[in-house]
């Protein structure tokens, strides 16, 4: 008989590889396309307001190299500035 971690690492396995080549799993598609579609956002945001990255960052409270990173793609926000951010390019 197979015991509950057996169960599990059987369906996790499977679950994983059982998939045709080049697909994942809605979710970790979704959260990709989020990720992408928060630095068009936040210039956007930020050129609406005609405001330079310096100001913006200010507005932000945050420093300007992390508005070039957040734009950039190369880094985003986590939790709690997340909200604060998002929560602030809506107003």
């Amino acid at each position: 008989m197979r015991s509950d971690l057996q169960l599990y690492v059987s369906h996790v396995y499977h679950g994983f590889f059982g998939m045709a080549f080049g697909t994942r799993p809605h979710h970790v598609r979704h959260q990709r396309l989020v990720a992408q579609s928060f630095p068009r956002r936040l210039r956007a945001w930020r050129e609406g307001k005609n405001l330079s990255q310096s100001e913006a960052a200010l507005k932000l409270q945050i420093s300007k190299r992390t508005l070039q990173e957040w734009e950039q793609g190369r880094a985003a926000p986590r939790g709690f500035a997340r909200t604060a951010v998002e929560k602030a390019i809506r107003a």
